[in-house]
């Protein structure tokens, strides 16, 4: 076996394609004791699949929590936009297997490459594990889960989140900074999650905060936001709307005035929501979101959807994304199929959402809605999305941006590679814009 490859960061360590024995792929697990591979050595040699992949990812996952946990609990709640999450709570109840993947991906501690192979292991393991399988995890695919938890989490002993990004967070809240400052500059040509995560620690802050930590938050918002308003995607600007909605509401005059000018530099009172339905609303949808990418998604889901149901008939404007995000999420499913009571209650509310509704979707949504673009894999995921559009006939949109339009006009043809690519392409452009 060739010489065991050093770390190199987000992109974990080498270990060449063709290499599949799991003794061979565990032996590259810097962070594993001996006795711990060899647990999983020994599981798969006695043909004990499930439990040697169970072992590797449930290790790998509970040190990838760990690492996105010296944040702090507070930050990570910040980015979740979670006012349930405190420094109180746990890294383990707070967070699903998904959204790990998804924050770690977000902060840098994984790559691209590596966020979509844990995707994939993820979803290998919540299928074999659930209820809903009807075969015991093949080797194929344990040796599939195995290899991504040692690659891109096991491989290091130590992962270290690397602290620039903390300590802006800490100028953000703690310095009024000017538009030329290096690391303003850089944020301004920063990828749109980096964007998202700037905004979710203002917004907190200015909600939560007072004293010199609320100016500075203000201060900074107001310094950003005309540079990077146009490329925020749209539920971000509702968060800034449903911000100033909630600020003064609750009386925070500071607060009110800082995020009322900044709102009047970009035109931005169409993101603020007249009333409190929203956030049920939005609440609901995110409950669909996190069922759906747990265990037994397929079982649980169908109690969540018809709650989100239940709400009403009519979605208010700024829930609207969330909703049809949830939706299309359970209605497409997953590469196992769809959980079939949860499905049909969605594409019910699916196909009551107007003809307007769905055009705003896809001319202003669908680019920046990294789930739904996910999604778009697959020749049974794609002709479901065709059918709804079909069946609703909502197939003869035009006009939309370039790349919308491309997006849209497969799905419609039933392109399944085109519209997967055009998918995939977006979706990295969401880390790269």
């Amino acid at each position: 076996m060739s010489e065991v490859q050093l770390w190199q960061g987000p992109d974990g360590v080498s270990i060449p394609s063709n290499v599949n024995d799991t003794n061979q792929i565990v032996s590259y697990a810097s962070y594993l004791t001996e006795k711990q591979k060899n647990q999983i050595v020994a599981a798969f040699e006695i043909e004990a699949y499930d439990m040697a992949a169970e072992y590797a990812w449930k290790k790998a996952i509970v040190k990838l929590k760990e690492t996105i946990a010296t944040l702090g609990m507070k930050f990570i709640g910040e980015m979740l936009g979670r006012t349930d999450i405190d420094e109180f709570s746990t890294i383990d109840t707070a967070l699903t297997d998904y959204t790990t993947i998804q924050l770690a991906e977000q902060l840098g501690v994984i790559g691209t490459t590596a966020a979509l192979k844990l995707r994939q292991a993820n979803e290998l393991i919540t299928h074999f594990f659930s209820k809903e399988a009807s075969e015991d995890i093949d080797n194929v695919s344990a040796v599939q889960i195995i290899k991504s938890s040692v690659q891109y989490i096991l491989g290091e002993a130590d992962i270290s989140i690397a602290i620039e990004f903390s300590q802006f967070r800490e100028r953000l809240l703690n310095e009024t900074l000017s538009i030329k400052d290096p690391q303003v500059e850089q944020l301004i040509n920063s990828p749109l999650f980096y964007l998202r995560t700037v905004m979710s620690i203002l917004l907190s802050s200015i909600k939560n905060d007072k004293g010199a930590k609320l100016e500075h938050s203000l201060a900074n918002l107001n310094l950003l936001i005309e540079s990077i308003w146009s490329h925020l995607g749209e539920i971000d600007k509702w968060n800034i709307g449903t911000a100033y909605r909630d600020v003064t509401a609750a009386g925070s005059t500071i607060a009110s005035v800082g995020l009322k000018n900044a709102l009047l530099k970009v035109g931005g009172f169409d993101f603020v929501p007249e009333n409190l339905r929203s956030v049920t609303f939005k609440k609901a949808a995110a409950a669909v979101i996190e069922t759906h990418f747990e265990f037994n998604n397929f079982y649980n889901e169908p109690s969540v959807v018809r709650k989100l149901a239940s709400l009403g008939s009519t979605i208010p404007s700024p829930a609207l994304i969330d909703c049809i995000q949830a939706y299309l999420a359970v209605y497409l499913g997953n590469s196992y199929g769809v959980s079939h009571r949860a499905a049909q209650i969605a594409e019910e509310k699916l196909s009551n959402i107007s003809r307007e509704r769905w055009y705003y979707y896809f001319e202003k949504v669908i680019q920046d809605d990294n789930i739904v673009l996910s999604k778009i894999y697959g020749a049974r995921r794609i002709e479901r999305f065709k059918n709804l559009l079909l069946s609703n006939r909502l197939n003869d949109f035009q006009d939309f941006p370039r790349d919308n339009q491309q997006l849209y006009n497969a799905i419609i043809e039933n392109k399944v590679q085109r519209a997967q690519a055009i998918s995939q392409a977006l979706e990295s452009r969401i880390k790269k814009k």
